[in-house]
Order: structure tokens, then C-alpha cells, then sequence
């Protein structure tokens, strides 16, 4: 079962409604970082032109921890979090590659461990971990 399917399948056992919307929000986003502006041309190209319903289903997947909103640079993107085999919807790493503008994901569960368990957190129920890193090409 692809990616796609593992998130629609999700809405359903949940007995919540896969609008078409819905679906085509997450098939443009799988594998992407997207503003919310980068969405709503995506989304206007299949013929979902109202902006209330784009905030409403961006809204619904972050409520069921299926989408994450990332801020880089003051700019918001959107990240499909589900079954990412790159992290779970709570742990991120992200790092922006100035030149490219390109972000790429980190896979690195020791840092989050490390995080977790360091003694500034001792006494905190953590919701979430999010890293940015923004960087340049060395020279």
C-alpha cells in the first residue's frame, strides 16, 4: 500500500470524511514541503479554487497529526507527518539549504533521545520536537 493510500485508509477507519479535496491535498503534498500558496496553485490545477476549504482541510490533517506546519525562514510549509519514515509527526528535523532553497529531512532518533532525556527536560511533558537548521554550502 503506498503512502497515499495509508493516509486515506486513516481518515477512514477514523469514520471521518475523504473528501476529494482532502485527497487530492495529500497526493500533493507526498514527498513535499509546500507554502500554503504552492498548495493552493497545486490544488487550483485540479479544480479546487476556494481558499476556506484549502485552510479547513490543512486545519483537519494538523488536527489528526497527519500533516505538520513547519515555520523556515518566517515562512510557513506544510509536511505530510504520517508513516514518514524520516520522523513522526512530533520529532522533526529540517534543514534548509540556502542556495537551493531545498529542504531535506533528517532520520536521527539519537537526538531525539538525547533531547528528551537531557536534565532541562526532566521535570516536562514535551508535546514536540522541531529542529531547523538553515545552512550554506561549505567553501
Amino acid at each position: 500500500m503506498d503512502l497515499k493510500e495509508r493516509y486515506f485508509n486513516k481518515i477512514r477507519s477514523e469514520r471521518l470524511r475523504l473528501t476529494k479535496s482532502r485527497k487530492a491535498m495529500i497526493e500533493i503534498l507526498e514527498n513535499k514541503h509546500l507554502t500554503f500558496k504552492e498548495i493552493q496553485k497545486a490544488l487550483a490545477s485540479r479544480g479546487f479554487y476556494n481558499v476556506s476549504t484549502i485552510y479547513n482541510n490543512l486545519e483537519f490533517l494538523m488536527e489528526h497529526k497527519m500533516v505538520v506546519e513547519i515555520y523556515i525562514d518566517n515562512v510557513k510549509y506544510y509536511d505530510l507527518a504520517m508513516d514518514n519514515p524520516m520522523h513522526s509527526v512530533d520529532s522533526h528535523i529540517h534543514i534548509l539549504n540556502k542556495e537551493t532553497n531545498e529542504i531535506t529531512e533528517v532520520n536521527s532518533p539519537e537526538i531525539f533521545d538525547y533531547l528528551v532525556n537531557h536534565e532541562a527536560f526532566q521535570d516536562l511533558d514535551l508535546e514536540y520536537i522541531r529542529i531547523i537548521v538553515s545552512a550554506h554550502k561549505k567553501k
